[in-house]
């Protein structure tokens, strides 16, 4: 029987029939163009076509490569470029603290603490409605004109003369930069497969934005005019690049696989069915209450949580208050600037390598707990040793908390199925990164300047919590696979005698698909 009766005979694969599933689970039943994925829409339609057979026949291994890499090559830039900008003007600020913005906007006590924490109130307040309306409106569309906005807004920080002026601008900043972390995470569960997605979610969601940040730091500090303030043009030249930067994306980046225009229809085909073993879905527009539900009571989406907020906790402290940890250190302003390019590169380091090893050694939560040693080991040098100039070496150390947080991150994508359930459960693992980020900079008292011992306890804690909640995650994640394997071997018959399509692209969660396994 040729591939195009096949797919007529079975409705694509049999996704014309009612879906069994296991006890316990709810019944799902087959409406191709409201309840499946958008994938499923896709396929069939493809099915259909005159020349099916051709577009739909395996690509070569040669062809396979070029297309990989075609997708590379525009969706990692597209995607990296405009997450490291939602994140500039975060690390911004700590920089502009030291090129008078505390001074000129008449800061006080904890005020810079709180401006530097506010962002992630308006995050956390947005992340939910964002997400959904992202569900609901054409994704790329929506993401492309939360960064265009965003880059506005960082444009007007200039014209902040006080705290209120501040505060209402870096809510407004989390509002609209909510959308980047999960956004940009289901786009990376779209394109690259589980195997995949750790090294590209490594240098998406890089701290290049501290490299960029150094380098246009030091360009403004060279600025010798007297219109405008050094910490002033660091903000336009940020806001300037994220607008430029928004309007490529407007160009460029498709909905979903489906729909790129770069690609081939036989491209776009396969980049659809290698997402197949995934099993957790590519799109859907209709928001089920039931995953919504499911998102809450999986105990996965808050060892999330908790892992989330322990590993940003060092995060907002280090960010909002590396650079006057470092001057403090008897470092002038300009060579405070340059160090600070350092620490972005000391934790993109740190999340390609554990990234690597993730990849190669098929073990992500072994190196998750792993690659918490070595901050860890910094923040104890940071608190024993004396607050030298080689104390630069111990805080470097524990810029390298980034691995962790982006194989943790990796996990949620590849665990994680059905659309509505992966919105959700990114929406709660954002909260748990806005929450470390919003505690971070207020361990650092500014009357404890300029040792911050609250501070660095906090980093010492929350490191070690880390490390042992990963291994309990772990450790939950085996005994789920044990029960899945049973559940599969209970209905090896049933399920055997089924297209493995119907459950794929049915919009089915990670508990729903009894074919699912956990990646540990």
């Amino acid at each position: 029987m040729s591939k195009v009766q096949d797919y007529d005979e079975k409705g694509f694969g049999g996704l014309n029939q009612p879906m069994e599933v296991p006890e316990g689970h709810d019944q799902v039943h087959h409406d191709v163009t409201k309840k499946d994925d958008e994938a499923a829409a896709f396929l069939a339609e493809v099915a259909n076509r005159p020349d099916a057979e051709e577009v739909l026949s395996p690509l070569t291994p040669q062809e396979s490569k070029k297309l990989i890499r075609k997708i590379d090559w525009i969706m990692v830039p597209l995607l990296g470029v405009a997450m490291m900008m939602g994140s500039v003007d975060k690390v911004a600020l700590a920089t502009a603290a030291v090129m008078g913005l505390r001074e000129d906007t008449h800061l006080v006590g904890q005020q810079y603490s709180w401006t530097s924490s506010i962002i992630y109130f308006g995050a956390i307040a947005a992340i939910l409605p964002s997400l959904m309306l992202m569900q609901r409106l054409p994704p790329h569309i929506y993401i492309s004109t939360n960064v265009t906005i965003w880059g506005i807004i960082t444009l007007c920080l200039p014209a902040c003369k006080n705290f209120a002026g501040l505060m209402v601008a870096r809510f407004m900043l989390g509002v609209f930069e909510s959308v980047i972390f999960a956004g940009l995470g289901l786009i990376v569960s779209m394109w690259w497969t589980r195997e995949e997605q750790s090294y590209r979610t490594a240098i998406i969601f890089s701290t290049a934005s501290s490299i960029t940040n150094g380098l246009l730091a030091v360009a403004a500090w060279n600025y010798k005019g007297t219109a405008i303030s050094r910490w002033q043009l660091l903000f336009l030249l940020v806001g300037a690049i994220t607008f430029a930067w928004s309007l490529l994306m407007w160009a460029f980046l498709p909905a979903n696989p489906t729909k790129a225009r770069w690609l081939t229809l036989r491209q776009r085909v396969a980049a659809t069915t290698r997402m197949q073993d995934n099993h957790t879905g590519m799109e859907n527009k209709i928001f089920k209450l039931n995953q919504f539900k499911e998102a809450f009571i999986d105990p996965k989406t808050w060892f999330y949580f908790f892992i989330n907020v322990m590993l940003n906790i060092p995060n907002g402290g280090l960010v909002g208050f590396n650079s006057i940890v470092v001057k403090s250190l008897g470092f002038t302003t300009q060579t405070t600037l340059f160090l600070g390019i350092l620490t972005g590169v000391m934790s993109w380091m740190s999340s390609l390598f554990w990234g690597w090893v993730a990849v190669k050694t098929k073990q992500r939560h072994l190196s998750a707990m792993a690659s918490c040693v070595l901050p860890l080991i910094g923040t104890i040098l940071l608190y024993k040793l004396p607050r030298d100039k080689v104390a630069l070496l111990y805080l470097y150390l524990g810029y390298m908390y980034w691995g962790p947080y982006i194989v943790m991150m990796a996990s949620m994508y590849a665990n994680t199925g059905g659309h509505t359930k992966k919105l959700t459960v990114y929406a709660l693992g954002y909260m748990g990164y806005c929450v470390g980020n919003i505690i971070g900079p207020q361990t650092f008292l500014t009357k404890q300047a300029p040792l911050y011992v609250g501070g660095v306890i906090a980093m010492l804690t929350c490191y070690s919590l880390a490390l042992v909640t990963i291994g309990f995650y772990y450790l939950y994640l085996k005994k789920l696979n044990i029960r899945k394997a049973k559940e599969y071997e209970a209905n090896r018959a049933q399920l055997e005698s089924e297209d493995q399509l119907l459950s794929d692209w049915q919009d089915l969660t990670d508990l729903q698909n009894p074919r699912f396994v956990y990646a540990i």
